[in-house]
């Protein structure tokens, strides 16, 4: 074999190597998800204080982590999301600072289909809280229009920037982020309807590295085909001579 094929077959080799295990970390990183959904969930519900910080940025091993916070609801403060759909109907998030000992948490209690939905009322008096951490949306996850006005209570998207543009909030007492309210003590007389934790990425980025994975998988596969294209293309080309000389020597032969 000369030495140029040796020097090519190490290199697909290579590139096999490197294609393999580019689809397996991003096969694996689609799995990791789960897999830290599941960790959240075991590790059960967390005081708000042993997770988080105010002012500080939102750990990503704390996203899907149920925590649990004690306080009172600032309705002078509390937003709406809108544009939000919920079986089938547009609606608004309803989204309520919870004023605590140590900072500012943002609570989605939940959904409204009407800005004046008796169910916006926060209750009163001092509650404990639980819910699943979330981080910021970004503009990706709104419906509304970008250049649209807005109403001084309603934001566009969920995001901790976009929560302290509307308020007069200091960056230092805000937790990053917010929690999706699955209980509270004491309930409610009149709530907005619960709305579903998201999944830690809402599924698109982990369906994206499956994607990915199986992408570099068919590149190997790709190279591995073209290689024997080559090769064959190669044999093909070195027997032709061989074969044109044969050819032309039985034509040279004398007929018996």
């Amino acid at each position: 074999m000369a030495p140029r094929w040796l020097a090519w077959h190490a290199a697909l080799v290579a590139v096999l190597v490197a294609f393999i295990w580019l689809g397996s970390w991003q096969v694996d990183s689609f799995a990791e998800s789960d897999r830290r959904q599941a960790a959240a969930d075991a590790r059960g519900a967390a005081p708000l204080t042993s997770v988080l910080v105010p002012g500080q940025r939102l750990p990503a091993d704390v996203v899907g982590r149920t925590v649990t916070a004690t306080g009172r609801y600032d309705e002078d403060q509390q937003l709406l999301v809108p544009a939000r759909p919920l079986d089938g109907r547009d609606g608004f998030l309803v989204v309520t600072p919870l004023r605590t000992d140590t900072g500012v948490l943002l609570v989605n209690r939940g959904w409204v289909a009407t800005p004046d939905d008796a169910a916006t009322a926060p209750t009163s008096g001092e509650v404990t809280v639980t819910g699943v951490v979330h981080p910021s949306e970004s503009a990706r996850d709104s419906e509304v229009d970008a250049l649209a006005a807005l109403p001084a209570d309603q934001i566009p998207y969920l995001a901790t920037v976009q929560v302290l543009d509307a308020l007069p909030l200091s960056p230092d007492e805000l937790y990053d982020g917010y929690v999706v309210l699955t209980s509270q003590r004491p309930t409610a007389a009149v709530a907005p309807q619960p709305v579903e934790p998201r999944a830690l990425d809402d599924g698109v980025g982990k369906w994206r590295n499956l994607g990915y994975g199986l992408q570099w998988w068919l590149f190997a596969a790709a190279a591995v085909f073209f290689w024997a294209a080559v090769i064959r293309r190669s044999l093909r080309d070195q027997r032709e001579p061989h074969e044109r000389r044969d050819e032309a020597a039985r034509a040279a032969e004398p007929a018996r």
